[in-house]
This record gives structure tokens, C-alpha cells and sequence, in this order.
């Protein structure tokens, strides 16, 4: 079929620009290929299942392409072969069936989750000593690129959302005060966000809160679980990537210019051993690199499958774990 064609060549073309080598990206292709191998036959069939049904079979061919990519997935290099070979939502004419998939990794972003549960017990104070200041550090940056007015207002709400006790920070900065209904433990979606966002503006009429969007916020963040002893940030971050989280974190005399975090962070890096406080960032952020060995720790990456049929839309959000191959989460289902 034609999607099967302009996928083969899609990712012939990323191979030619990523310079990778040819039996690693034939790979890729041949499972592409094989997993997206529907005859006009077999569409006509899938044609007479609900979308629902549909999305189910696709997600389960998917999950079975990653699962089968990821064993061949030895280092960071094949790791980035993998997160660069996104199926853009191609078209198939004569079914006017569409399908794609995007890929991201969340290991190289911060987990927000995990950064409050550290800040919990300063109750908010950034101000309290060196590891709660670097806390707050890349929360204060990335509020202040949206000028937002109250930014410990903000960080109070978060913070209120994450634990569990009834005691507010602020002036009811306690949601679920209010609202029974809304979920707290920590912060479990950008939708979840919106709604302390939409308190924010409550209580400080701050528009500037609606500068935010989905988009710019998972540029950085990621709402992942509080257990520290599984976090990782990945210092093996697309360098070109002009917001990484890497430019939140780091003093402001390491902004300049692009740099080499795995190396920056390393054993024989000169500047880590100079300077005492990148030895606190790697530590407070658990700044590593991508390490099939490293098996109590999760390498999450953020899996959104596009199904199109007919007059609907459907998007599957969830989380894959490369190091265990398998799915972590099912974050979201929408139909458009």
C-alpha cells in the first residue's frame, strides 16, 4: 500500500541524515513493515470493527515493534536511532485510513513529581540552603520565562498537591480542601496541572499562568512517580535542543554555549571536580547515562499512536520501559 511505501522511505531518508549504519535501520524498517503490513483486504475487514477495536489492534502490533526494537538497542547511539524514526500520521488513499507514531523520551526532562517530594519537607523554602535552592532552581527559571508574578504561590499549590495531609502552605493552596474530586499524591497529568494552574489565577489573577501550554511545559517536565530511588536524568540530551533541562538546572556561568553533559558530569571532568555544586545537581537530579544494566531503574520513553478512520482521530498516550520492554502506563486515550 502507499503508507507502507512512504514509511519505508521516510525512514530511509532519517538514515541517510542521521548517519547511522544501514543493518540497524534495515532493521527498523523490516518490523515497521512487517508490523504495518495490512493488505486493502484486511482494512476492509478492520473497516467493519468500532475505532476502539481498531486502536486496540494497532496498539498491540506497536507495542509488539517496540518491544522486538529495544532488544536490538545496546547504547545511547541505538537509543537515538530509535526516538529519531517518529511515523508522521501518513494517510493511506484508498482506505482513508491514517497511522502514526511519536516518540520522546522522558528521561531527559525533570520529573516534577520527584523534584517536589524533595522540597517537601523545607514546606516550600527555597531559600533554606544549597539543595532546596537547586530544587527550586529550574521551577523559578521556568516560571520567569512566563513572567509569572507569585511563583511561590504556585509552587505552594504544587507542593500541597503532592503530599497528603491536610495542612495548607498558604491561603487555600489546599485544592482538595475544595474540591473532593481533585486527585492529590502528586501531580499526575498536564490536565491535573491545569487545574492548580486555574487556582493560581484564583487567588492572584495572574494571567500570565495562561502563557503556559502543554507543549512548553513537557519541554522540561514530566509527571513522573515520587520513589527517588528510581529517577534518572539523562545526560545524553539532544545538544541543538535550544530548551533542554539541562539549561534549568546548571549555574548560570555553564550557560553558554553547547556542551557535553555526560562528560561535564563525569569522573575525569575537571569542572565537576572543581566545582562542589555540580556534584550536588548530579546527585539531587541523579544525573546519568542510558545503561541496559542498570536494571532498578526505568528508561520510560513517552509513546503518543495516531489512528485515524474515516471522520475520527484517536490518540493513545503511553509510557514504554526500554531497559524491561514492556508498558508502564496508559496514560491517556482521545478521540478528535
Amino acid at each position: 500500500t502507499n503508507i507502507i511505501v512512504k514509511v519505508a522511505l521516510l525512514l530511509m531518508k532519517k538514515a541517510i541524515v542521521l548517519m547511522m549504519t544501514l543493518g540497524f535501520i534495515a532493521l527498523i524498517t523490516a518490523l515497521v513493515l512487517y508490523t504495518l503490513s495490512i493488505s486493502q483486504k484486511s482494512f476492509s475487514a478492520v473497516a467493519q470493527i468500532d475505532a476502539q477495536n481498531q486502536m486496540m489492534l494497532t496498539f498491540q502490533d506497536m507495542t509488539q515493534m517496540l518491544k522486538s526494537i529495544s532488544k536490538e538497542i545496546k547504547t545511547e547511539g541505538g537509543l537515538d536511532v530509535l526516538l529519531q524514526t517518529d511515523i508522521p500520521p501518513l494517510t493511506e488513499p484508498k482506505t482513508g485510513m491514517t497511522l502514526g507514531l511519536e516518540l520522546d523520551s522522558y528521561m531527559r526532562k525533570i520529573n516534577l513529581n520527584a523534584l517536589l517530594k524533595q522540597l517537601l519537607p523545607a514546606e516550600g523554602n527555597c531559600d533554606l540552603n544549597m539543595t532546596t535552592e537547586l530544587l527550586c532552581r529550574p521551577i523559578n527559571r521556568f516560571f520567569e520565562r512566563f513572567d509569572i508574578r507569585d511563583k511561590q504561590l504556585l509552587i505552594d499549590l504544587m507542593l500541597d498537591t503532592v503530599d497528603k495531609d491536610d495542612l495548607e502552605l498558604g491561603s487555600e493552596t489546599e485544592i482538595g480542601a475544595e474540591d473532593i474530586d481533585f486527585a492529590q499524591g502528586k501531580i499526575y497529568s498536564y490536565n491535573h496541572l491545569q487545574k492548580i494552574f486555574d487556582q493560581y489565577y484564583r487567588l492572584s489573577s495572574d494571567k500570565n499562568i495562561y502563557r503556559i501550554d502543554r507543549e512548553k511545559f513537557e519541554e522540561v517536565f514530566w509527571f513522573g512517580d515520587t520513589n527517588l530511588s528510581r529517577q534518572m536524568l539523562d545526560c545524553g540530551v539532544d545538544v541543538t535542543a535550544s530548551q533542554n533541562a539541562f539549561t534549568y538546572i546548571l549555574p548560570e556561568h555553564m550557560q553558554n554555549g553547547q556542551q557535553d553533559y555526560c562528560a561535564l558530569f563525569g569522573k575525569n571532568s575537571q569542572a565537576f571536580s572543581d566545582d562542589a555544586e555540580l556534584a550536588m545537581i548530579k546527585n539531587i537530579f541523579r544525573i546519568k547515562q542510558f545503561d541496559l544494566n542498570r536494571t532498578k531503574s526505568k528508561y520510560l520513553i513517552k509513546c503518543n499512536l495516531i489512528l485515524g478512520t474515516g471522520q475520527v482521530e484517536n490518540e493513545l498516550v503511553f509510557d514504554y520501559d526500554i531497559i524491561h520492554k514492556r508498558i508502564d502506563r496508559i496514560e491517556e486515550s482521545v478521540a478528535k
